[in-house]
């Protein structure tokens, strides 16, 4: 049985992959481990070219956390990766994934992608119910109307992972998710089929950092003048909420 390649995105110092790694060994699929860029205490100031502190504040309302750009530039680094192979899709899993009976009735059938972007973990999410796929283990998947949170864990065809390695400029948002993703077929998972290890014991190291230095959003009136918080808000109303 055919499968699609799996990355596991870690940082040599957490090590926490060891329960994904062993999950998906019982089911007898391979899997890669990524080293990402380790941005906890600070980023590495090789990559502060490939940043846009003043824009990400500018469009997130916040400071980005140092971790949030390490983040952002290591899933970038992934697309890189699977642009370049030869596999039409690949899985992407962060590694504190947990992934639940529905995911590995769904792995085989990701082979040949049924969208651009399969989302198996996802938060904030709201969707057209009219547009759907219907997925192995009785998992439904809805396209997107708006971008939402959490890349945990996610399937991403080769053309998806190049448009979305090689878009021109610095970062300036975190890796879930950008805009860009509503330009094709990007669907979401219902039920999700990988949940995050450990989401109700605490906050994550991206949090962590967040709070550490008050990166809060702030929310003006000013908002109320732009057309695109009106287009979102009309989005939020006409779509569902499914998490």
């Amino acid at each position: 049985m055919e499968f699609p390649p799996i990355y596991i995105l870690s940082l040599e110092g957490a090590q926490r992959f060891g329960p994904l790694a062993e999950a998906l060994t019982v089911r007898g699929l391979t899997f890669e481990v990524f080293w990402g860029i380790d941005g906890r205490s600070r980023l590495p100031r090789a990559h502060e070219p490939l940043v846009d502190r003043a824009g990400a504040e500018a469009r997130m309302g916040r400071p980005m956390s140092d971790g949030e750009f390490a983040c952002a530039l290591s899933h970038r680094q992934i697309y890189e990766r699977i642009a370049a192979g030869d596999a039409p899709s690949a899985i992407v899993l962060e590694d504190d994934a947990d992934p639940g009976p529905a995911f590995f009735d769904l792995v085989s059938a990701l082979a040949d992608p049924p969208c651009g972007l399969l989302l198996f973990d996802h938060k904030n999410t709201y969707v057209k119910m009219r547009d759907r796929l219907i997925l192995p283990g009785g998992v439904r998947a809805y396209r997107m109307a708006l971008p939402p949170f959490l890349a945990t864990g996610y399937m991403v065809s080769r053309e998806v992972a190049a448009h979305l390695a090689f878009r021109d400029g610095p970062v300036v948002q975190p890796s879930d998710w950008p805009d860009a993703i509503l330009q094709f077929d990007s669907y979401a998972c219902d039920p999700r089929v990988i949940t995050q290890r450990g989401r109700h014991a605490g906050l994550s190291s991206l949090e962590t950092g967040r709070r550490k230095h008050g990166h809060k959003r702030r929310k003006s009136l000013r908002r109320l003048l732009y057309r695109s918080y009106w287009r979102r808000w009309l989005t939020k109303r006409l779509a569902r909420k499914l998490a």
